[in-house]
């Protein structure tokens, strides 16, 4: 169902783990993960929006907005943080030996979840800083990933670089598995970054949370975001 024009996934997060495990073993499809982010970069920026369009699923990350959703008549289940769903399918992954290919995420994390996760074998890429503004650095990183093939492609680069990258690997048609554009996740796997507690996940505090932690980077941008959505919303709310 749509909203903010997004089409969203509704169902659970069981129901989207037994829809998205066959993928692992099959040619390149995504998975993105909107938030109340994305929704204020989805109104000017193109490129996002035609990442959007050609991903399997997208899948609403945030308690804060699931509430928001369901006024707008969209009725999903649940809310299901790109975190949790990389934590279960890295639990998987493990169990069954897969490979993961990871791109973005710093070497010392890398190196920590090889050491958590002994059953996976991992491929890493590390793009230097801004590198989606660099089209030969962009290609060398869309031939990283076709060049080891994984039944999960774990794109860490934040949005809407991972989205853009996505789509990229995608429209190639070499590439094999399932992409997932989930940001810091792999940082609280890690153990680098220190996740809410489940019960102020609950309370859909997890933004608060993340807050406290790491005010200097993210105090501003979800300011900056609340200011910017509360127009969007209400433009949507009129229609």
């Amino acid at each position: 169902m749509k909203a903010f024009d997004i089409d969203f996934y509704t169902g659970s997060k069981e129901q989207l783990l037994t829809r998205i495990l066959p993928a692992c073993q099959q040619p390149f499809s995504y998975i993105v993960t909107p938030n109340i982010n994305h929704i204020v970069q989805l109104e000017h920026d193109q490129r996002l929006t035609e990442a959007y369009a050609t991903a399997s699923y997208r899948i609403c990350d945030s308690r804060v907005l699931l509430p928001i959703l369901r006024l707008l008549g969209v009725k999903l289940e649940e809310a299901i943080p790109g975190s949790t769903l990389t934590a279960d399918l890295m639990n998987i992954a493990a169990e069954r030996h897969w490979t993961i290919t990871v791109v973005g995420c710093e070497a010392n994390n890398v190196a920590l979840l090889r050491a958590k996760y002994p059953g996976i074998t991992f491929h890493h890429d590390y793009p230097p800083m801004g590198f989606i503004k660099d089209e030969m650095a962009v290609s060398r990183c869309i031939d990283f990933v076709v060049a080891h093939p994984a039944n999960l492609v774990v794109l860490a680069l934040g949005c809407p670089t991972q989205e853009i990258i996505a789509a990229r690997i995608f429209a190639t048609g070499q590439a094999k598995g399932l992409g997932l554009c989930v940001g810091g996740s792999l940082n609280f796997l890690a153990g680098s970054v220190k996740r809410a507690p489940e019960w102020v996940q609950n309370l859909s505090l997890e933004w608060l949370h993340r807050i406290c932690a790491e005010p200097k980077r993210l105090l501003r941008r979800y300011a900056h975001d609340a200011r910017r959505f509360i127009p969007i919303l209400i433009r949507h709310l009129r229609t």
